[in-house]
């Protein structure tokens, strides 16, 4: 009978604890450095259970690592993280999440190889054989304004190693190897950790490769289980989710979808080649071998270039296989792969110098029908909703070729973890703001499988099944029509194109908030990532880009942009705002974090942000509430007006900006710094009455309040934050 726990003697707990009381050591495995795992289920409660150590784990964890105060055991199956293939793709929007939560921004840009420009080949025109390039076009439309404006080629496995490190720096790593068996629902043992989770310990990893030669892995059971408590149970254990698979048998949850009947291989290799393309983003399609999609990578610890090869390995003959995809999936070998991949690209010659990594697969679009657990019932006792959900594949799962899974993934992750956050520090209502995942993140996830459909089936030369109008089409239509569709969902495959509908947590509009239908303040699009824009921090006139300036940690907060304008034509409402702001009825006097924002290293932060950390007194560098980040932006060269000229704003002089170097302003004058006045404003549509954005802890704007408006404006803002935070029990107003 399997022991219910972990029964060891006392020299392996000795060991345990030696073990685990490493802080810095590291494994490497070739290009891959990540800490040493913890091997010990020693606490039976915790605030967060995360399984699965992939992207999307990893991320979760990793964000609240950042955000601090929560105990979370982070369990994976495997003895080891990955070290070769799988996802490889970073997206523009992904990319600018990672520079909102340094190192890793910087680290991931500087490892991998960034493609800005995507090239179309198909066949001769002549019907000799061979391919010509038809078509060159930048990734991304400039109009986006984003920072990278390419996707990274970086391997999955320097991604979680770096993830890895970015949790040690903050307290937290990973326990292998351990995979979950159960989840029940335990309210009447323990209401405020309702979910008993039953894991099970796992042998050391076992490489092994199917019948084609693909490399392959297992893992056994070891009989020892152990039995836990948490707040919450989230599932990030990719595509075949044993965790979603529970919600599946137990709690109604369905996983539907479809096949496309094409099988494809992704090889990882090093190449000489004649082809031009190599370091592009190459697609590729021949006459009758099929199609190749080439993805630069990284270099390999020998400093040599890999490639990706998403390759069409079921028209080897010239013909399409009668052969089903997932009946051959497990035949076909890495020779036949670059045997494909010569036929499609021919004339071009592949010379393959080294094969790092392979797979073959079938192409599948499925969507959860939940990302989280409603309320409900187990044997009669009543569970709170949202305790157990899931995240990246264990909710999605499509073709690798529009480089979504791992993104969407990510963010995924980066929703749950700035939710769980506020509700663990005690600022928001666990029922509404817990919701709002599941209906932000599910119609996004519709969205991805809704576009993959279309373009995976296109890619492989099929008609996709919910369009059958498009076999009517030429071939050169076809053709048209597959780079139109790319085209098409550049805003949504960047990342940078996904909004969210109006909610509790969105109001385009501020009718629910008190104004006439249809009033709007600005241009900028409540339920949009935010637009950038350059202004310069005035401590120090260092030009920032203001999306970064509150980084993606601790404490996790909302971050509130007052543009204020002129100082003198707006003084009176700027005196006004920051009256309500010092009011017991201000949002900052009512939501205030628990217990659990104190358990950090300065306050609620980890680490101050520059921005906070200068020195100055007076009120000039001191936050109310942390968990509200207001940042004075002024329409003046910075040279132009002193702290003394805000001293008497309150809580708006701690983070003071002057909009002075964003294009797109008026020359003011002939001083230096007056080229460009107001270019901020002018952006968001703020100019010259100004107002007060409020954006939401992921960096989406959440609504645009006015600020020449008096108590009607400051009316509507209380409003939006009533509708999901829950004020603190006998607060105390702030002291100013």
């Amino acid at each position: 009978m399997p022991s219910t726990n972990t029964g060891s003697t006392v020299s392996e707990r000795r060991a345990a604890v030696i073990e685990e009381s490493k802080t810095g050591g590291k494994h490497a495995h070739g290009t891959h450095n990540y800490p040493d795992p913890l091997v010990h289920i020693d606490k039976v409660a915790w605030d967060v259970t995360i399984i699965g150590a992939g992207p999307a784990g990893l991320m979760l964890a990793s964000s609240l690592a950042r955000f601090g105060g929560h105990d979370v055991l982070v369990i994976d199956e495997r003895s080891e993280p990955t070290t070769a293939g799988r996802a490889d793709g970073i997206q523009p929007r992904t990319i600018e999440v990672f520079r909102n939560m340094e190192p890793l921004g910087t680290e991931f840009v500087e490892r991998s190889a960034p493609s800005y420009e995507r090239t179309f080949w198909d066949p001769r025109s002549d019907g000799e054989r061979g391919i010509v390039r038809t078509r060159r076009v930048q990734s991304f439309p400039t109009n986006m304004e984003i920072q990278d404006n390419c996707t990274l080629g970086l391997q999955q496995g320097l991604i979680e190693g770096a993830f890895l490190r970015d949790m040690e720096r903050h307290g937290q790593r990973v326990t292998r190897p351990w995979a979950f068996k159960d989840f029940v629902m335990r309210p009447e043992v323990d209401n405020e950790r309702p979910v008993e989770v039953t894991l099970v310990k796992m042998e050391p990893v076992v490489e092994t490769k199917n019948e084609g030669g693909a490399p392959t892995y297992s893992v056994k059971a070891t009989g020892e289980t152990k039995t836990i408590r948490t707040k919450y149970l989230i599932g990030c254990d990719g595509g075949r989710s044993a965790v979603r698979t529970k919600l599946e048998k137990s709690h109604g949850f369905e996983f539907k979808g479809d096949w496309v009947d094409t099988l494809w291989a992704a090889l990882d290799c090093v190449v000489d080649t004649n082809f031009p393309d190599v370091r592009k983003i190459a697609a590729i399609h021949s006459a009758k071998h099929g199609a190749l999609y080439i993805f630069p990578r990284e270099n390999n610890q020998a400093g040599d270039p890999i490639i990706r090869c998403y390759t069409q390995v079921n028209r080897l003959s010239g013909e399409k296989s009668k052969e089903s995809a997932l009946e051959a999936r497990n035949k076909v070998t890495k020779e036949q792969v670059m045997q494909a991949i010569q036929e499609i690209a021919y004339p071009y010659k592949f010379k393959f110098k080294s094969v790092e990594w392979f797979t073959v697969y079938p192409i599948g679009q499925r969507l959860v029908s939940r990302y989280s657990l409603p309320a409900g019932q187990e044997k009669g006792w009543k569970f709170p909703a949202h305790r157990v959900a899931i995240c990246g594949d264990a909710c999605h799962t499509h073709s690798p070729k529009a480089g979504q899974g791992m993104n969407t993934a990510v963010i995924d992750s980066q929703a749950l973890a700035w939710r769980i956050n506020l509700v663990e520090k005690g600022l928001a209502s666990p029922d509404i703001l817990l919701g709002t995942y599941h209906d932000e993140r599910h119609a996004t996830g519709k969205q991805l499988i809704d576009f993959d459909s279309e373009y995976a089936a296109l890619f492989s030369n099929e008609i996709p099944k919910n369009q059958p109008e498009l076999a009517k089409l030429s071939e050169d239509e076809l053709k048209e029509h597959f780079i139109g569709v790319q085209r098409r969902n550049a805003a949504f495959t960047t990342g940078a194109g996904v909004a969210y509908a109006d909610s509790v947590l969105n109001h385009r509009d501020l009718s629910r908030l008190g104004f006439d239908r249809g009033y709007r303040v600005g241009s900028l699009e409540a339920g949009w990532r935010l637009q950038p824009a350059w202004a310069t921090r005035w401590s120090n006139s260092q030009p920032v880009r203001i999306i970064h300036e509150i980084q993606f940690d601790a404490p996790g907060g909302f971050r509130i942009y007052v543009c204020a304008g002129e100082l003198k034509r707006n003084q009176h409402h700027l005196l006004s705002f920051a009256r309500h702001l010092q009011s017991p009825q201000s949002f900052l006097a009512k939501y205030r974090a628990n217990h659990k924002a104190g358990r950090l290293l300065k306050g609620a932060y980890n680490a101050l942000p520059a921005a906070l950390n200068t020195g100055l007194d007076g009120g000039y560098s001191d936050e109310t509430n942390p968990f509200f980040h207001l940042l004075l932006i002024v329409k003046q060269n910075r040279f132009g007006f002193e702290l003394e000229d805000v001293a008497e704003l309150g809580p708006l002089r701690a983070m003071v900006y002057a909009d002075d170097v964003e294009a797109g302003g008026s020359r003011t004058g002939n001083e230096d710094g007056d080229e460009t006045v107001g270019g901020l404003h002018r952006k968001w549509g703020l100019d010259p009455n100004g107002g007060i954005v409020v954006c939401r802890p992921d960096g989406y704007v959440g609504a645009v309040f006015p600020l020449d408006q008096g108590e009607k404006g400051w009316g509507a803002m209380e409003k939006y934050f009533a509708g999901f935070l829950t004020p603190a029990s006998g607060f105390l107003p702030p002291k100013l």
